[in-house]
């Protein structure tokens, strides 16, 4: 899972479901040179290592480097005396979304037991999935593999808390049920969570046994993969590589999205997995997967799909972000890369399968992602390729000098300029002089303008003036139009393509009811109180906002989602997806609808429900007694003066200032706090329970 501060069918043969896979390439002859000790390989990783936990202030990391069927480098990384001691190499990392390739191993096995067919509906193994969209009848698990199930994305709902959560995936279910597709089963690849969540149901279906038992039985255990799990209990901290901030450990955080990113491991288990793709599906003379099954996770799934421009990063194959990575490619090296980001963790998983060699990379700490992680892995086998004698030298950097300038026309700025929407990014690109272009970003309900220009090119795109080797353009596709970025990649061997944003023009006027809700905040109300969300820093809470100039269309930000943008114009009670933007920026879009029960109006998206802060009741001086609803939501008070609170009768509760900033919390019988003017008061309890918090 990727998440932000942004998370996952009739018995036909393999061989038949699996028909026009690519055979798997011979195995070369034994070669008479010695084997390689990856010498340089080993000093180019720890340099890439160590030059990333620097800049990342992360705490940790951890690479291992796989040859055939060796572990041939394994090393663990602190970032000394300020982050503490390097973690044990036993110590267990969240591998994040690289764990969407052990799901897909597993539903790759019971294909290739004749018990699941790729192109199969989803509905005959999960009958009680459904949706609001008549064709999620179409979804097939191929689709759920491989991105284009046409899903809203991540339900994140109790998605990460601070103990395991078991009802994640029922909740799941309940959620879709009214949830309507985003784009049209099978026709565009968009990164999606909750399709894993749902391959993972498959397999517990179809094998008769809970998602993480068939991991470990036919996985985890027969590779000897002894230092990896899943938390559905809490581990021990010394199994665990710590996130240290200011000289202390953060509290684990728990991914309940088990089969989409909720596994932890250490690099040395996780080369074991590698070894499955660098072995043909053999480990140590046992057979995992099928030849077959690993060329058909490995053959590119989007060359059919919608695209507004052609991949670099992301060439989706059944449990792969890319089956052509383009560090590799740029050095005539075929490549399959994963990689996985949690709020903690952070995880690269690269593979070169016709030559046998893969690496792991994995790194503890807020600011290290999976794109420094791919890095690191990137320059890892590039130089274990040339140690190996599979290419003669490293490829070269590629240039950051831009083309000669050229005039566009008027026509040329027509096409580019105006706003563009995606998840987590509203960008808009306005003329300058010269015939120039300016790239703004909205931040805070404010367009800010970001540094240099953008300038024609003999090319036909508009480079970056302060960006070195950074370029845009305009595309149209499938009647839209959509911003493409074009960067030079991670190891610098590479240009890498990413469409950024879908072009929107201003649409009609908003009616009272929604001019009503622009900034508005919705307080969440039916999340577990162990969830990340009520204590990450950041208000528990959804705001509406406008978009300056972009009238019509509205966004949604702040916990459960990241910047989303919506239709408000269909209805004065539901703001509807509408962006359809291919690949890693259109994913989490969500229908956001409004209802009122009880005297109160609430928000409701995926399994979420958030109550209007607008509407929340002020406590008064003494005894005040809290009733728990029916539904279980929780119960929200202001603070109108400096107080004392005392809170009884409930086990959690939850206090954040005027600015919805966490301030305090207990989870005992009876508690106190001291509340500043203002302030906000969250109370939890079982439905139909009661508490009293007296004021004084």
């Amino acid at each position: 899972m990727r998440l932000t501060t942004g998370i996952l069918a009739s018995a036909l043969t393999a061989a038949t479901i699996l028909g026009g896979v690519p055979a798997a390439q011979a195995t070369p002859p034994l070669s008479k040179k010695p084997a390689p000790t990856f010498t340089t390989t080993i000093k180019e990783g720890r340099k890439a290592v160590r030059t990333a936990l620097k800049e990342t202030k992360a705490t940790s990391a951890s690479v291992a480097l796989v040859s055939g069927d060796k572990v041939v480098w394994s090393e663990t990384f602190g970032r000394g005396k300020t982050a503490g001691k390097k973690p044990s190499p036993r110590a267990m990392y969240g591998v994040g979304s690289v764990g969407k390739t052990v799901t897909a191993i597993a539903v790759m096995q019971l294909v290739d037991a004749g018990k699941v067919s790729l192109d199969a509906p989803v509905v005959r193994y999960i009958p009680d999935f459904r949706m609001a969209s008549p064709q999620y009848r179409q979804i097939t698990v191929r689709m759920l593999l491989n991105h284009s199930a046409g899903l809203p994305g991540t339900d994140y709902a109790d998605g990460i808390t601070y103990k395991p959560v078991t009802s994640y995936v029922d909740r799941l279910l309940v959620g879709l049920r009214t949830s309507r597709l985003k784009t049209t089963p099978g026709a565009m690849n968009v990164y999606c969570n909750d399709c894993y969540t749902l391959a993972g149901l498959v397999v517990e279906r179809v094998s008769g046994m809970p998602f993480t038992d068939y991991v470990a039985k036919k996985i985890l255990d027969p590779l000897g993969m002894k230092h990896s799990t899943y938390l559905t209990s809490m581990p021990l901290p010394s199994n665990v590589a710590p996130v240290v901030r200011k000289g202390k450990a953060d509290p684990l955080q728990v991914p309940n999205i088990l089969a989409a990113g909720g596994m932890l491991s250490t690099s040395d288990d996780m080369a074991r997995l590698a070894m499955i793709f660098t072995g043909d599906g053999v480990v140590g003379g046992k057979r995992i997967l099928s030849s077959a099954a690993v060329q058909q996770m490995g053959t590119d799934q989007t060359t059919t799909t919608l695209q507004a421009a052609a991949p670099s990063s992301f060439r989706y194959g059944l449990g792969w972000d890319s089956v052509a990575d383009p560090a590799l490619k740029s050095a005539g090296i075929r490549g399959w890369t994963k990689g996985g980001d949690l709020v903690q963790y952070h995880a690269a998983f690269m593979v070169a399968p016709d030559n046998g060699l893969a690496v792991v990379v994995e790194g503890a700490g807020l600011t290290f992602n999976s794109g420094s992680a791919e890095t690191i892995g990137g320059t890892v086998l590039l130089n274990a390729l040339v140690e190996s004698g599979a290419v003669k030298k490293m490829p070269k950097q590629i240039s950051t000098d831009p083309p000669a300038k050229d005039r566009p026309t008027k026509k040329q700025l027509r096409r580019i300029t105006g706003t563009y929407l995606a998840q987590g990014l509203t960008q808009k690109v306005t003329e300058g002089e010269g015939r120039t272009l300016s790239l703004w970003r909205l931040s805070d309900g404010k367009w800010v303008r970001q540094p240099g220009r953008y300038v024609h090119r003999g090319n036909g795109r508009f480079w970056a003036t302060k960006n070195p080797g950074q370029s845009i353009t305009s595309v149209a596709a499938w009647d839209r139009r959509y911003l493409v970025s074009r960067a030079v990649g991670g190891t610098g061997t590479y240009r890498s393509s990413m469409t950024i944003g879908q072009n929107v023009r201003p649409g009609g006027k908003l009616t009272p009811a929604w001019r009503n809700r622009v900034g508005s905040t919705w307080l969440l109300a039916n999340e577990d109180p162990s969830s990340v969300f009520w204590s990450i820093g950041d208000p528990p809470a959804v705001e509406i906002a406008a978009v300056p100039g972009l009238s019509g269309y509205l966004l949604a930000q702040g916990a459960l989602v990241a910047l989303v943008p919506f239709d408000a114009m269909t209805s004065d009670t539901s703001g509807s997806m509408f962006v359809e933007v291919p690949l890693m920026m259109g994913r989490d879009m969500y229908d956001f609808d409004f209802s009122q029960s009880g005297g109160q109006e609430y928000l409701r998206f995926s399994s979420s429900v958030l109550k209007s802060a607008a509407t929340v009741a002020s406590l008064s001086a003494g005894s005040n007694p809290v009733a728990i609803g029916a539904e279980g939501y929780v119960e929200w008070y202001r603070v109108p003066t400096a107080s004392t609170l005392t809170i009884s009768g409930q086990k959690h509760w939850k206090l954040f200032d005027k600015k919805l900033l966490p301030r305090d919390s207990g989870d005992g019988a009876t508690s106190t706090a001291q509340a500043p003017e203002g302030a906000y008061l969250a109370v939890f309890g079982p439905a139909g329970s009661t508490a009293t918090v007296t004021v004084g």
